[in-house]
């Protein structure tokens, strides 16, 4: 009985890691998207600083410069190149949903 339980959760357990193995490797090839919320506090040509302290580069094809008014409160979905945030979304959390800027 002993035999069958130790099989049992060494197959178990190898099963798991194998399992694990593809998840992994994907992860390693891609870039993962990571998301922050804030208010900007800041902005200076195409780049923002959130009311936590976080800096951002925005790419035109994400938003353009005049787009983004400080107090804006936005979601971002960002990767880190070469050290720097990157977004790679924006969301304005606190405009209409037709996303004309509040004058």
């Amino acid at each position: 009985m002993m035999r069958v339980l130790v099989i049992t959760v060494a197959l178990l357990a190898a099963g798991g890691a194998g399992a694990a193995m593809p998840a992994l490797a994907q992860l390693a090839k891609g870039q993962p998207q990571l998301m922050v919320e804030g208010r900007v506090v800041s902005l200076q040509g195409n780049h923002v600083m959130l009311n936590d302290g976080t800096t951002m580069t925005i790419p035109r094809n994400v938003a353009h410069p005049t787009e983004i008014e400080q107090g804006d409160t936005v979601r971002l979905t960002y990767e880190v190149r070469n050290g720097k945030k990157i977004a790679t979304s924006i969301q304005f959390m606190d405009r209409p949903r037709d996303g004309v800027p509040r004058r």
